[in-house]
């Protein structure tokens, strides 16, 4: 079985409350306007790839992750957590 390691990139977000209800396609509409838009996107280390046709979204306990495929193949990982309190 060949486990390569996928890039992935934690983003802290005060909204996180109001994601947990959110559809997969909501989030998904976010995460194109606020982290995947060309002017955006530059600002993120790893950055994501801007090649990718498809989402998967998985809601778990602590983290809202959205993994982008390319051809079939995960080619990065991007995870919503709550931000922590100042």
């Amino acid at each position: 079985m060949n486990h390569k390691k996928i890039p992935s990139l934690t983003l802290p977000t005060t909204d996180y409350g109001q994601m947990q209800d959110m559809s997969n396609r909501h989030l998904v509409g976010v995460l194109r306007s606020a982290v995947l838009a060309p002017d955006r996107i530059g600002r993120f280390s790893p950055r994501p790839p801007e090649d990718h046709d498809a989402y998967v979204v998985r809601h778990r306990t602590s983290c809202i992750d959205i993994h982008l495929y390319s051809g079939g193949e995960e080619v990065f990982c991007i995870k919503f957590v709550e931000a922590p309190e100042y």
